[in-house]
């Protein structure tokens, strides 16, 4: 063989490993992780070790094409500094660290053509008395005071204007009552979640199930909340005129370190029927002590991603009556 096709052969090997590593790091569309992070067996202190390069990396791994990543839940605690809310809440500070983990994840997250999501309650924190006071709300079971409405809308504003066109959108949850609340109180609210970045995607929760992952909770609402423990084979969703979306856990629960509950199979079909939709299907999934994804739940949702796995359950999909 001459020189000159070694030099061709060695470019068109250089070419094919390319390929291959482009191909292994494409997105899947339509398919996307929760995390719920921060759990209770963590600090806020902990926040400090989390690696966010390595959390990216297996993401892209399993070929996430969003995350939905909860920036706190009711115990008061937030992994990111908000400056709306220690204006409002000075002594609720110390329950926030430093490091601002979203904009690293959104930043590694962009880099890798990954979108994110914000997860936050509807309501201030259930169990921390101090910002339910300061915030002035009550229970998420009773309609929410307008004093909070205005209250809860600076903070999110806070995150949305500091992450702009990080964040591709928010997901509300715990949407129980939205009673009393006036147009002036939803305009406040879906103009915090859209500020920074207009096109967004708000999903707000009204609750689990056939009857109400479908529900449009908020006048601003363009996706399906989703949340559906047991989805059938093709979950038919309401015709509301939201963003198709199925949202389960693929543990036995919520952040739930159990094997699979579903196989890869199950997996691949959601999501080409997700597809098919136009839409979303999202796993929740569960982090270990440091941080890491399941070896076993990324075996499943590697192989279910896999991209001759995926055009096979595509095309099974559209031979669906």
């Amino acid at each position: 063989m001459t020189k000159r096709a070694h030099a061709v052969c060695r470019l068109f090997g250089a070419w094919l490993l390319l390929c291959a590593a482009a191909q292994a790091s494409a997105t899947t569309p339509g398919f996307g992780v929760m995390v719920h992070y921060l759990p209770d067996k963590h600090s806020i202190a902990d926040v400090a070790r989390f690696d966010v390069d390595a959390f990216a990396d297996s993401l892209g791994q399993m070929r996430a094409s969003h995350l939905i990543l909860t920036l706190g839940q009711n115990n008061g605690q937030y992994i990111a500094p908000n400056a709306a809310l220690e204006q409002l809440c000075p002594r609720s500070a110390a329950n926030r660290p430093p490091r601002d983990l979203p904009l690293e994840i959104g930043r590694a997250l962009r880099a890798r053509g990954i979108a994110m999501v914000l997860y936050l309650p509807f309501r201030a924190p259930q169990s921390d008395a101090y910002l339910m006071d300061c915030l002035g709300d009550i229970s998420e079971q009773q309609p929410p005071p307008a004093p909070f409405i205005a209250r809860w809308s600076a903070v999110i504003r806070d995150w949305s204007e500091r992450y702009g066109p990080l964040v591709s959108g928010w997901w509300f949850d715990g949407v129980y009552n939205t009673t009393g609340v006036s147009a002036e109180g939803w305009n406040a609210l879906c103009g915090a979640a859209r500020s920074g970045a207009a096109k967004r995607w708000l999903a707000f929760n009204a609750g689990e199930g056939p009857e109400r992952f479908s529900v449009k909770a908020a006048p601003c609402q363009n996706l399906m909340a989703g949340e559906f423990m047991q989805p059938p084979a093709h979950p038919a969703g309401a015709q509301t005129g939201l963003t198709f979306h199925v949202l389960t856990p693929l543990g036995a629960s919520w952040g739930r370190p159990t094997p699979p509950r579903f196989t890869a199979d199950q997996v691949r079909s959601w999501i080409a029927h997700a597809n098919a939709r136009s839409g979303l299907f999202t796993l929740d999934l569960p982090l270990d002590a440091d941080f890491r994804f399941l070896p076993s739940h990324m075996a499943l949702i590697r192989s279910a991603t896999s991209p001759r796995n995926r055009a096979l359950a595509l095309t099974t999909e559209h031979r669906q009556p």
